[in-house]
Formats: structure tokens, sequence, C-alpha cells
């Protein structure tokens, strides 16, 4: 009898210790399922693939538009157009032409205005910019990408240019009465710009530029552009 009473307090324990084992098991797979989907949504992790955009034998078409701010009595718009080719993504050449809108600082109207000095001053701009066009060299040394409120990655590449090309100005003297004449002069420049791509053949391009010319009065004529435009890559 005892022999018996052994064998079926051994098969209960059995029963009972596969029995907890089972439920501990299955509330574990739900605590493990719950733990999962807690961790998962607190580590989950944009994955960074390669690259949207790839230049390299590309051909890119760009039209843009900005101001040329540093000049004391006149506020210049350049409204222009390039042309890109990519020897390597690294590595390119542009060819650039924007023609050059002319409007007359605040400060200017306000010393020509004669009621605030009751006299009328007339301000002498013995050279104003009409257009520009050049070649230059590009270098992309940066590729990378940054995210937008942790849910939208954007790729971008930051360049370097240089270049030469020709600035087209209108000039007058006072040995000539006011007269004004065209003029044309040999201008370089140096650059840097970023694209912010938002797709493999559409870009942002944000950029700023500083040219170098003689001026008419003597001395070099150094204005600063800075741009935004489209690029179109094809």
């Amino acid at each position: 009898m005892k022999g018996r009473n052994f064998v079926v307090h051994g098969v209960l324990a059995a029963f009972i210790g596969l029995f907890a084992s089972s439920a501990f098991a299955q509330e574990a797979g739900v605590l493990d399922k719950y733990l999962d989907k807690y961790w998962g949504a607190k580590r989950e992790v944009k994955v960074i693939q390669k690259r949207l955009f790839q230049k390299d034998g590309r051909h890119e078409l760009g039209i843009y538009g900005g101001t040329i701010p540093n000049d004391e009595f006149m506020m210049y718009y350049p409204i222009g157009l390039r042309y890109d080719y990519y020897f390597s993504e690294d590595i390119g050449i542009e060819l650039f032409g924007s023609y050059i809108i002319p409007v007359e600082s605040e400060l200017s109207g306000f010393l020509s205005d004669p009621e605030n000095f009751n006299v009328q001053i007339n301000t002498f701009l013995p050279q104003k910019l009409e257009w520009t066009a050049g070649l230059e060299g590009l270098w992309s040394p940066v590729h990378g990408k940054i995210g937008l409120f942790t849910s939208k990655l954007f790729h971008f590449d930051f360049h370097l240019a240089v270049g030469v090309g020709a600035m087209g100005t209108e000039v007058a003297t006072r040995e000539e009465g006011g007269d004004r004449k065209k003029k044309y002069d040999v201008a370089a420049n140096v650059g840097t710009g970023v694209r912010l791509y938002f797709l493999d053949w559409l870009a942002a391009r944000i950029e700023y530029r500083h040219y170098f010319f003689a001026a008419e009065q003597g001395g070099v004529s150094y204005p600063a552009e800075l741009t935004l435009g489209a690029a179109f890559f094809l």
C-alpha cells in the first residue's frame, strides 16, 4: 500500500510540476512578447541604406535666384541657370550664367530724398552689375544624411567651387557727364554650397559665392552672392 501511495504521489507531483512549468512558460512567453514589443518601440532605428543619389557620369540642370547684398547703394537680385557634369561622385564642372536685376537700396533712396536734408543728394555709382557667366570646378568631399523629427532621412552633400568667368557691368565717369557704357571684366569666383536631395533626380541647392574683378575706380570689387535653387539630374 505504501508503495502504491508513493507512486501515486510521485505521479501527482510530476503532473503538478509539468502543469506549473507549462503555465510558467506560457506566462513567460506572454511577458517576453510584451517586453519585445516595448523594447522594440524604444530601440527602433532607421537602417541607413546606400545613399539615395548617384552623381558619377550624370548631368545636372539648375535654376536659381538670390541676392547680392554687399553694396551700400544698390541691391542686386541674380536669376540664373547652371549646367553641371560629374566625372565622379566627388568631382564635377559647372557652366553658369545669370542676369542681375539692380534695385536702389534704402540708403540711396534716403540720401536722394530732398525732404530728409532740405537738399537733394545725388549718389554717384561708378559701376553697376548687369550679368555674370563662367566655368568652375566642383569638389564634394562630404556626403551624408540628416534626420528630421526622427522619422525622415534626407541625403545631402557639401561642395567647394573655384572658377573664372566674366562680369558685365555698366560704368559712368564724372568726366563723361554721367554717360554710361558697357564694360566687361574677367572675374574669378570661389564658393561653397549644399544640396539637399528629395529624390534621385531632384535636389534643393543653397550656395554662397564671392566674385573678384577689377573695379572701375581702381582696386578690386568683390560682390558676395547668396542663392537658392533647384537641381534636376539626368
